[in-house]
C-alpha cells in the first residue's frame, strides 16, 4: 500500500510539473500550443540557396637582388601554386607588370621570363598594372569561384521538435539537389554570370550524322538483305516442290 500511493504521488507530481513547463513555454496564437510544438514553413522551405564566392589567391615570385631569369627553385614553387589552385589549362592568370622605365631592363626581362614559363605551362597571361610594386618581386593573380551549399545542409538527416501538424517539408528537403549541382558545374562562375554560347559548326555536326547514319543504315541494309535472300530462296523451292508433286 505504502508503494502504490508513493507511485501516485510521483505520477501527479510529474503531471504538474508537466502542466507548469507547458504553462512557461511561450504559446502560439493560432492553435493554443506551446510555439515548439509547431512546423515552421521557413524551415520547411526546399528551395536552398548556392552561395558563389569569388577567391583571388596570389603568389609571390622571388628574383632576389640582381636575378633577371627564374631559378629552378622559383619554378618549382610556381608550379606548386598552379597545381595547388587547380588551374586548369588555358585558364588566365593575371601577371603584374612593373614599370620598364628602368635603365637596365631588368624589369622587362623578369616580366618576360615569368610569362614565358606560365605560358609554356598551358595558361593564358594577361597583365595587370598595380598601383604598388616591390623590387625584386612579381604577383602572380588567379580569380577563381568556389559554390556552397546553404549552411542548414551541414546539419544533416533532422527532424524538428515537437508534433507536425501540418505535415510539411523537413528542412534539409533540397540539400541534395543543391548539393549535386554545386558538385556539378564546372565553373561556378556560370551560376552567377554565363558565359555566352559560342559559335557551332552546323557543317561538321551534320556530317558526323550522316557519317551515323550511313554506317548503321549499311549494317541494316545487309542484314535485311540476308534475310530476303533466304525468304525468297526458301519460296522457290517451296513452289518448285510444288510443281512436281
Amino acid at each position: 500500500m505504502t508503494i502504490l500511493n508513493i507511485s501516485k504521488k510521483t505520477s501527479l507530481f510529474a503531471a504538474l510539473a508537466g502542466i507548469s513547463l507547458a504553462a512557461c513555454a511561450p504559446m502560439d496564437p493560432e492553435t493554443g500550443r506551446p510555439a515548439a510544438m509547431r512546423a515552421s514553413p521557413e524551415t520547411a522551405s526546399m528551395t536552398k540557396q548556392i552561395n558563389v564566392q569569388e577567391l583571388k589567391p596570389v603568389h609571390i615570385v622571388r628574383f632576389g637582388g640582381s636575378g633577371r631569369d627564374l631559378t629552378d627553385l622559383e619554378k618549382g614553387r610556381l608550379i606548386g601554386f598552379l597545381e595547388a589552385q587547380k588551374v586548369k589549362f588555358g585558364e588566365t592568370l593575371h601577371l603584374e607588370l612593373p614599370p620598364f622605365n628602368d635603365v637596365d631592363g631588368m624589369n622587362e626581362r623578369r616580366f618576360g621570363a615569368v610569362g614565358s614559363f606560365l605560358e609554356g605551362l598551358g595558361a593564358t597571361v594577361v597583365p595587370k598594372i598595380l598601383p604598388d610594386t616591390s623590387a625584386g618581386n612579381l604577383r602572380v593573380y588567379y580569380s577563381k569561384y568556389v559554390a556552397t551549399v546553404d549552411p542548414v545542409c551541414n546539419k544533416g538527416w533532422q527532424r524538428p521538435p515537437g508534433t507536425d501538424y501540418e505535415n510539411l517539408n523537413l528542412p534539409h528537403m533540397g540539400c541534395a539537389t543543391a548539393s549535386a549541382l554545386a558538385q556539378m558545374v564546372s565553373n561556378p562562375k556560370d551560376l552567377v554570370s554565363p558565359r555566352e554560347i559560342g559559335g557551332y559548326d552546323g557543317e561538321r555536326a551534320a556530317r558526323s550524322i550522316a557519317k551515323y547514319k550511313a554506317g548503321s543504315g549499311g549494317k541494316a541494309g545487309s542484314s535485311e538483305g540476308g534475310g530476303s535472300g533466304g525468304g525468297s530462296g526458301g519460296g522457290s523451292g517451296d513452289s518448285s516442290g510444288g510443281d512436281k508433286k
